[in-house]
C-alpha cells in the first residue's frame, strides 16, 4: 500500500529542486540587478564616521536598499511559494476527493440515506478509510432492510392472523344463532352436539392463536401433528362448510375416506379448507361442491365453485400475499390462498389452482398423512 507519508516524501525532492533552481536564478537576476544599479546610480561621496563607511549614491535611498537586497527578499519569497505549491498540488492531488467524499458519504449516513457506495481507488490511508466507510454504509444497510424485513413480516403474520380469525368466528356465530333461533326445540342432545361442536371451535382457535403469538412469521409455524380419526375430520368439514356457506348451496363429498386414523395437524389443515370455502363463497353463484379423499398417504379436500372462474393472472398470482382479484378488492386482504399454500407446504402438500371444466374455481389443498393407522 503506497502512503500518504511516501506520497509526501515524493514531493519533497520536486519542491528542493524547484527552490535550488529558482534560488540559483535568482542569485543570476540579484546580481545583474546590481549591477545595472551601480551604472545608473554610481557612488558619488564615501563617509567615514568613526570605524564605519558610508556609501553615498546618487539615487534614491529605497532604490539602493531595494537593489542590494533584492536576492534575500526574492530568495525568501519563492521558498514560500515553492513551499505553498507543493502543499497544494499534494492536498490536490492526494486529499481533496476522498475527503469530499467521506464528507458526502457523512452527510447522507446522518439523513438515513444509504442506498450508495463509497468508492475510492487510492491504496492508501484514505482509500482505507473510505473502504471501512462503505463497511459501515452496508452495515446500516443491511440492518435496516432486516428491520423492515421484519417489519413487513410482522405486518402481513397480523393481516393472516386477522384473516384466519373471521371464518372460526362465522362457525361459532351460526352455531349461537341456530341456539338462538331453535334451542327450544332442539333436544337434550342436539344441544349437547352443538355446544361440543362449538368447544371444539374454541379449543381450536385458542390453540391457533397460541401458534401464532409464538412465530415472527408465517414460514415459521411448525405443524403439531396429532392422531386424529379422518372421518370425524369428515364430519366437521361438512358441519363447518354449510354454516360458512350459509344460504348457498353446498355439496360434500367423501371420496374414499373411511374411519382410519393418521397423525396430522387438523387445526392447520381445518384452516386451510376454511380459507378455501370462504374463498369460493366470495366468487360462487350459488353453489360450493367439495370433494375429500386419500391417495396414498396424502388428504386431498377440493373446492369448486360456479362462479366465473379464475383469470389468466388470477392462476399467476392468486396464491401470493395481498393479490386480490378483480372481484370486491376491498373486502379482503388477499392473504386466503397464500396462507393455503404456506400451510399446505408445511404439512408437506402442495396448493393447486385451476378453472374447473364446467366453469367456476377449482381449489385442491392436499397435505401428508403421516403414520397412516388402519383401524
Amino acid at each position: 500500500m503506497k502512503s500518504l507519508k511516501t506520497a509526501l516524501l515524493m514531493y519533497l525532492p520536486i519542491c528542493l529542486a524547484a527552490v535550488f533552481t529558482g534560488l540559483k536564478a535568482i542569485g543570476w537576476i540579484s546580481e545583474r540587478v546590481e549591477r545595472a544599479y551601480d551604472m545608473y546610480y554610481p557612488i558619488k561621496e564615501v563617509n567615514v564616521i568613526d570605524d564605519r563607511v558610508e556609501w553615498v549614491r546618487s539615487g534614491r535611498q529605497f532604490f539602493c536598499f531595494a537593489a542590494e537586497n533584492s536576492g534575500i527578499v526574492l530568495s525568501v519569497l519563492w521558498v514560500i511559494f515553492c513551499v505553498s505549491a507543493a502543499g497544494y498540488i499534494f492536498y490536490t492531488l492526494e486529499l481533496k476527493k476522498p475527503i469530499a467524499i467521506l464528507m458526502d458519504a457523512s452527510k447522507k449516513i446522518a439523513e438515513n440515506e444509504l442506498d450508495f457506495h463509497v468508492r475510492y481507488d487510492k491504496e492508501n490511508e484514505l482509500g482505507v478509510l473510505c473502504g471501512a466507510f462503505e463497511d459501515m454504509r452496508q452495515k446500516l444497510f443491511d440492518s435496516n432492510l432486516d428491520i423492515w424485513y421484519t417489519l413487513e413480516e410482522r405486518k402481513r403474520l397480523s393481516a393472516a392472523f386477522s384473516h384466519d380469525l373471521r371464518t372460526p368466528l362465522t362457525v361459532l356465530s351460526g352455531y349461537v344463532e341456530l341456539l338462538g333461533s331453535y334451542g327450544g326445540k332442539l333436544s337434550e342432545e342436539k344441544r349437547g352436539e352443538i355446544l361440543e361442536k362449538m368447544r371444539s371451535q374454541i379449543t381450536r382457535l385458542t390453540n391457533y392463536t397460541e401458534k401464532m403469538n409464538a412465530v415472527q412469521k408465517l414460514e415459521d409455524i411448525f405443524p403439531s401433528r396429532r392422531q386424529t380419526r379422518l372421518s370425524a375430520l369428515c364430519a366437521e368439514m361438512e358441519d363447518t362448510g354449510r354454516l360458512v356457506c350459509g344460504d348457498m348451496l353446498f355439496s360434500f363429498t367423501n371420496d374414499n375416506i373411511s374411519d382410519d386414523e393418521a397423525n396430522i395437524d387438523s387445526e392447520l389443515f381445518m384452516q386451510v379448507y376454511e380459507n378455501l370455502v370462504s374463498n369460493a363463497v366470495r366468487y360462487a353463484e350459488s353453489r360450493i361442491d367439495v370433494s375429500a379423499g386419500t391417495d396414498g398417504n396424502m388428504l386431498y379436500v377440493t373446492v369448486q365453485d360456479d362462479g366465473k372462474g379464475f383469470s389468466q393472472k388470477a392462476l399467476e398470482n392468486a396464491s401470493k400475499p395481498f393479490f386480490r382479484g378483480e372481484q370486491n378488492p376491498d373486502l379482503h386482504f388477499g392473504l386466503g390462498l397464500y396462507i393455503c399454500r404456506i400451510l399446505c407446504k408445511k404439512q408437506g402438500g402442495s396448493l393447486r389452482i385451476e378453472n374447473a371444466e364446467d366453469g367456476g374455481g377449482k381449489v385442491t389443498a392436499e397435505i401428508f398423512l403421516q403414520k397412516l393407522i388402519k383401524s
